[in-house]
């Protein structure tokens, strides 16, 4: 690829971005819509949760396998049927006309994003061969995605609202289908192969079991919170816990073994990459059930299209705030990231008083979403710093995907037990501003004892 123009580069990189463009989209896109997701579909609260549940899971666990299938398979062919996948689904999506074949349809449409991303990555990587374009190149393909979530909400509030008679909501899954198109069509066309190792082993079997224990584990945690504890609720719940169990036991003790197992142990052999990923379990518990909740609080004062627009300001904080965060954080280190954590605590806070006001006024609402936009801009990019700074160089792009797989689930978790918080009773609203702000708090304590036992240590 040393021969590409830098247009042919650019138009290359745009067509790789679509991967994380598309993915984040629709994680961001349907938390706005979920209301009107579910008046039309007539739905459960556990089952409109797992309209989010599911995405997650199928994009968070596949992400431990998919970058493996590339190099055995070739990058550019996955990551051009995985487009197609994902086009597809959304395709399906669009077309559900019950909540569990909505629900399926979601489960490989996160699969097909897991399988996009890991692709999209490593072909630039190789296109951009100079580590400066390089860099600029990873920066653009993160504003892509940062620019991908504030459209996702905006849109997410604003396609549900047109009047249409097959349901206006449909076109927040349909939107996808010509992009998916058009980037198959022009991939197959522009992008360039790179070479393959067609001897390197993966284990499908560990991944859909893997796949199929968290499934069973979401939805007896969703179905039983809201439906009622019945006895093969209990059941599916702790055969699943069990069988995770069994799982990672197995697996650790086959890479004790040296045999070749889904997960790849080293990074947690490092202690402060491990103590940061346990804070980033607290913390992603919070991070999507935050937009889940008050994508439904606010439409109880605003419509959906004005909701949106309010998530809108929660993006722009937060992009503004990424970008700076590598800057102060080199100056402040631990400090800017519990002070971000402390700007989402107060924001939550300030939340519940003033959506319980008399009086909730559009622009205050919108000022304080970009005052927590902010702090989740600061806390993610230091956390993720944070994590792979502790690995040697060798280990980084493990660790990375380890990082977001532990992100993933996590996510998928807290909208569902944070969700049934919410909307378990009259309360709900207060207990779940309750346990997110404890839920942060347990991050910044997790994270700060152990960085102090570091630095008195050195």
């Amino acid at each position: 690829m040393q021969n590409l123009t830098h247009q042919r580069k650019s138009i290359l990189l745009l067509l790789l971005s679509m991967s994380i463009f598309l993915s984040v989209l629709d994680l961001f896109i349907v938390n706005v819509a979920i209301p009107k997701i579910r008046t039309a579909l007539h739905t459960s609260v556990a089952d409109i949760q797992l309209v989010i549940v599911y995405y997650v899971i199928g994009y968070g666990a596949f992400l431990i396998t998919s970058g493996k299938v590339g190099i055995k398979y070739g990058h550019k062919r996955v990551f051009v049927l995985s487009m197609l996948s994902f086009g597809l689904f959304s395709l399906l999506c669009g077309l559900a006309t019950e909540i569990h074949a909505l629900n399926l349809y979601r489960l490989f449409q996160g699969i097909s994003g897991a399988f996009m991303i890991p692709q999209g990555v490593t072909l630039i990587s190789h296109i951009y061969t100079e580590e400066v374009e390089r860099r600029k190149a990873y920066a653009i393909y993160g504003a892509i995605a940062g620019m991908s979530s504030v459209l996702g909400q905006i849109l997410g509030g604003v396609l549900p609202d047109l009047d249409y008679a097959f349901g206006a909501w449909r076109l927040i899954f349909l939107i996808n289908v010509p992009i998916a198109l058009f980037v198959v069509v022009a991939s197959w066309r522009f992008i360039p192969e790179v070479a393959r190792k067609r001897d390197l082993k993966i284990q499908p079997l560990s991944q859909f079991v893997l796949v199929f224990l968290l499934v069973i584990l979401m939805y007896s945690l969703v179905t039983g919170a809201d439906l009622g504890w019945t006895f093969s609720l209990f059941f599916l719940l702790f055969s699943a816990m069990g069988g995770i169990i069994i799982f990672l036991c197995f697996q650790w003790r086959q890479y004790k073994k040296k045999k070749v197992t889904l997960f790849d142990f080293k990074p947690f052999t490092y202690k402060m990459f491990g103590v940061t990923l346990i804070a980033l379990v607290f913390y992603s518990l919070v991070q999507d059930s935050y937009f889940f909740i008050y994508a439904n609080h606010f439409q109880l004062h605003y419509t959906a299209t004005q909701t949106g627009i309010l998530f809108a300001f929660q993006g722009v904080g937060y992009v503004l705030a990424s970008f700076l965060s590598l800057h102060f954080l080199a100056r402040y280190q631990e400090r800017f990231m519990l002070f971000g954590l402390l700007l989402m605590v107060v924001g939550l806070v300030v939340h519940y008083t003033l959506l319980n006001s008399d009086e909730v006024l559009f622009y205050k609402v919108a000022f304080l979403l970009f005052e927590y936009g902010v702090g989740c801009g600061i806390v993610l990019p230091s956390m993720f710093t944070y994590a792979l700074s502790a690995l040697p160089t060798a280990s980084t792009a493990l660790g990375s995907s380890l990082y977001l797989t532990v992100q993933q689930l996590s996510i998928a978790l807290g909208v569902s037990m944070v969700g049934q918080v919410y909307f378990g009773s009259e309360q709900g609203h207060f207990n779940a501003t309750i346990l997110m702000i404890m839920l942060l708090l347990i991050t910044g304590f997790v994270f700060y004892s152990q960085y102090k036992k570091n630095r008195r240590s050195t």
